[in-house]
């Protein structure tokens, strides 16, 4: 261990030197003085001159010790400048991804824990026991017999991931993948290999649909998301369900199998670097050149076992193994494992995170870059409108005028039609169960329908013109069965809205709900009161024309026609009475639903166009964009 040197600055005066001095003061003799004071300057400068000869590491230190403190100064801005990221734009960057950023940040510079997902395509059972036979080549050691590890490997079910841990069984550290849940936790084992050992390596093993990744998402940017934050299901022991959970990685190799995984991957987007997202196709009967083209690479598993298993048996065998194990072209892949994930003692950041930092920052530019081209182009299509306010106010008062005309003339052909009439009280008898369907169709056919379809134009044209209207909440989004809230499936989105008014279908679906099963449950009880009334007063009339000699046939038919006359009126009266009130009732809500769009409207046509939200959107943008570029300016400093 080399010696310890002081460190002190050079300018301040050790304690010798101050005894010297008050040495220097409290002298007498003039020789003394002269003689103290260069034996003094003698020692000091012998003392300075050894200084120099064998403290050389000092000098060195002390110059190095500024850049190192502005690169560190460098990190802890790029990691604040990342989680104000978080704040600013969290709509436009990928969460996980800058999550996993600011954790590899706040990690020793150097030594950060490096994720690496092997994904295999789900074509079916053999792409998932590829990926497992590859993770196993990955790691395994030819000079060692078959681990307790790579059992655990070929026997875990991929239906759930597993987490392999590479090196000593020692303590999790900082940044390290940790998915567990209420007794519940992912298989996890942990692997010691003498050439990744310390480097602070962690894999993810799991399955992956290629649909998604080569169908849905379409784009390079979409892609890398998908393949660089799996997402992990974690079941949930209380309702038996699973809980989609996502683990972002530095690195994914996607690992396939045969010619159906071979279509697989080249349906997926190209890339110009495989650093981070590598893509793997098992094909033992393809033995590709050296210099291929291809944006994958060919293996073959079966032979690189072979090889394996040949050394393991006996050490004589290397040199076929060595063969074997380059034929199968399962180097490339270890290589690609090792290459930037190695741990230093300098400080140097991997670049591992390096490159997570800058494809985050670099997919954030482009989505800030795309909405503030929307935003722009909103602002030049409501600037350019051939509708201004005082166009839409005209058009509004247009719009009321020919509602309340429209409400009018509408429901006055309605309440004098055909239909109408079939539920005179008379006819209750055998119509009592349609009034339902007749009053329906009524609202359905007549009660503003072209109005409501002119609001939804006149809302267009507002939103045209940069006027801020809504949303409002959908009546139609509402649940048709009646079902509680708290039975139904905590998942459903929540209620749909609309960017228009929605008086109009508020008030129909109100009338339709409310007014009408009252009218139904009224001619149903009058029918029934009517016909129990006259059957028992025709009852009572011959009861007492049997019961008595003296009483006529005439007198006990006078009795039963009194007692059906009162109820045929009192049906007749109160119906006719409800049905005015029905009438006048849907003719109301109407008229208020007419007033209700136009105070809408008008309110928002006072408002005038949104310029202050929309440039308070974009001054956001502009300091969102501001934070990228000054995170980009760090990272290109970063050590």
């Amino acid at each position: 261990m080399p010696p310890r040197f002081d460190l002190r600055p050079i300018g301040r005066k050790s304690s010798l030197y101050l005894k010297t001095q008050s040495a220097e003061r409290n002298s007498v003799c003039f020789f003394c003085s002269l003689s103290s004071q260069q034996s003094a300057s003698s020692s000091r400068s012998s003392r300075r001159s050894r200084r120099k000869s064998l403290n050389p590491r000092r000098f060195a230190s002390t110059a190095s010790f500024g850049p190192g403190r502005v690169v560190a100064n460098h990190r802890k801005e790029l990691e604040d400048i990342l989680v104000e990221l978080e704040k600013q734009a969290a709509n436009y960057v990928n969460l996980p991804r800058l999550q996993l950023a600011i954790s590899s940040l706040r990690q020793q510079p150097g030594n950060e824990a490096i994720r690496v997902a092997v994904l295999g395509l789900t074509n079916g059972t053999e792409s998932s026991q590829i990926a497992k036979q590859v993770l196993k080549l990955l790691l395994a050691d030819p000079l060692k017999p078959e681990e307790e590890w790579e059992k655990e490997v070929d026997k875990h079910d991929l239906t759930q991931p597993m987490i392999i841990r590479v090196g000593e069984d020692i303590p999790q550290q900082l940044g390290a993948i940790s998915v567990s849940t209420k007794g519940t936790l992912l298989h996890e084992i942990h692997v010691s290999s003498a050439t990744l050992n310390g480097h602070n390596l962690e894999l993810l093993l799991m399955e992956a649909n290629p649909s998604i990744s080569a169908q849905e998402i379409g784009a390079l940017g979409g892609f890398e998301d998908s393949a660089l934050v799996p997402s992990v299901e974690i079941p949930t022991s209380s309702t038996g369900r699973h809980t989609p959970l996502a683990t972002p990685v530095h690195k994914a190799l996607v690992v396939a199998d045969g010619l159906l995984g071979l279509a697989s991957i080249v349906s997926m987007p190209t890339r110009e670097s495989n650093n981070v997202v590598a893509t793997a196709v098992n094909l033992p009967e393809y033995k590709p050149s050296d210099n291929s083209p291809l944006p994958f690479t060919l293996i073959d598993v079966g032979t690189a076992n072979i090889g394996l298993g040949l050394v393991r048996k006996n050490l004589s065998h290397a040199i076929e193994y060595e063969h074997l194990w380059f034929q199968s072209n399962v180097p490339k892949l270890v290589e690609w494992l090792k290459a930037d994930i190695m741990s230093s003692s300098d400080g140097t950041t991997k670049p591992p995170v390096k490159e997570l930092i800058s494809s985050l920052l670099r997919n954030t530019s482009a989505g800030l870059e795309r909405e503030q081209a929307r935003q722009i182009g909103s602002s030049l299509s409501s600037t350019l409108s051939p509708t201004p306010p005082t166009v839409l106010q005209s058009s509004l008062d247009d719009w009321a005028e020919s509602a309340h005309t429209e409400l009018q003339e509408q429901l006055d052909l309605a309440f004098s039609s055909r239909r109408w009439r079939k539920l005179g009280w008379w006819k209750l008898f055998w119509r009592v169960d349609d009034v339902g369907m007749l009053t329906n169709d009524i609202l359905s056919q007549r009660f503003l329908i072209s109005s409501e379809r002119n609001a939804i134009f006149l809302a267009g044209r507002m939103k045209e013109a940069g006027i801020a209207l809504g949303p409002f909440p959908d009546p139609s989004s509402a649940d048709e069965n009646g079902a509680e809230p708290e039975l139904l499936d905590a998942k459903i989105a929540t209620p749909a809205t609309a960017p228009w008014p929605v008086n109009i279908p508020a008030t129909r679906r109100y009338l339709q709900t409310e007014t009408i099963p009252a009218l139904q449950a009224l001619a149903q009880r009058l029918t029934l009161q009517t016909l129990s009334t006259s059957g028992l007063t025709t009852a009572l009339g011959g009861l007492i024309y049997f019961s008595t000699l003296t009483t006529t046939l005439y007198e006990a038919g006078a009795v039963a026609a009194l007692g059906i006359a009162w109820s045929l009126r009192r049906m007749q009266k109160k119906w006719e009475t409800a049905r005015e009130y029905w009438e006048g009732e849907v003719r109301e809500e109407g008229r208020k639903a007419v007033r209700g769009v136009e105070g809408v409207i008008g309110d928002a046509l006072k408002q005038g166009p949104a310029t202050k939200d929309r440039l308070g959107g974009q001054e956001e943008l502009a300091k969102a964009k501001g934070l990228v570029e000054r995170a980009q300016e760090l990272l290109s400093k970063l050590k």
